[in-house]
């Protein structure tokens, strides 16, 4: 019985030291995003975060290897918006703008997700951005991550030719270069700082152009929608 009743405590004990780690790496995280987006990245220690964190600088290593990997998980906490590993292309409302077949229910969709999305990770993007520039590894992740981008508008592109959205004489690959630029980080920086749209601004901008983008078979509707 012995045996069982220790299983038994290591059981309930493992459970309350893994939300202990977790408490303590978004801790972390969120003093490196406070941090990073206050004075940027190639300023930002380890040492800085551990302390505004109010924990060891040991602690803070134990957790993210590295800077970058720090780095790393700030900006794919920001673009998913939990914990949770589930990548944007296998979210519900990614899924959901994929499925959609009405032309006008589809872009709407797009657009409140993209809103959302950059919304959400733009500040931290710019972060990631600069730090590029400066710094091989992020570089890395950088790219790593504008090719994951593409990757997904060949997927979204893939779809709106499903639902009879290009125009004729154009293709899938022309449709996922126009995505990759319209509904990509950089433009909406451009929509909404450079140019100061806000928020409601750029979602408008947004669904008009890819209204009068993705028209095909459905140009009708699609202009009177």
């Amino acid at each position: 019985m012995p045996a069982v009743s220790g299983s038994t405590t290591r059981s309930y004990v493992a459970p309350r030291r893994q939300a202990a780690a977790l408490k303590t790496r978004r801790r972390i995280r969120t003093a490196a995003t406070e941090l990073f987006l206050a004075q940027g990245y190639a300023a930002t220690s380890m040492r800085a975060v551990a302390a505004a964190a109010g924990v060891a600088e040991k602690t803070v290593y134990l957790q993210y290897e590295t800077k970058t990997a720090l780095l790393k998980e700030v900006v794919e906490t920001a673009i998913v918006g939990d914990d949770d590993e589930l990548p944007v292309a296998a979210r519900g409302w990614f899924v959901a703008v994929l499925e959609e077949r009405d032309p006008e229910r589809k872009l709407q969709r797009i657009v409140d997700g993209t809103a959302d999305l950059h919304e959400r990770t733009g500040p931290v993007f710019s972060v990631a951005r600069g730090a590029a520039t400066v710094d091989p590894d992020v570089a890395q992740l950088w790219a790593a991550g504008k090719q994951g981008h593409g990757i997904d508008m060949g997927r979204l592109a893939a779809s709106l030719a499903e639902a009879q959205m290009i125009s004729e004489g154009r293709d899938v690959a022309w449709a996922a270069t126009v995505l990759y630029v319209v509904i990509g980080l950089e433009t909406w920086h451009l929509v909404r700082v450079e140019l100061d749209y806000g928020p409601d601004g750029y979602r408008a901008w947004l669904l008009d152009t890819l209204r009068q983008t993705f028209t095909g078979a459905h140009a009708q509707h699609l202009d009177h929608g």
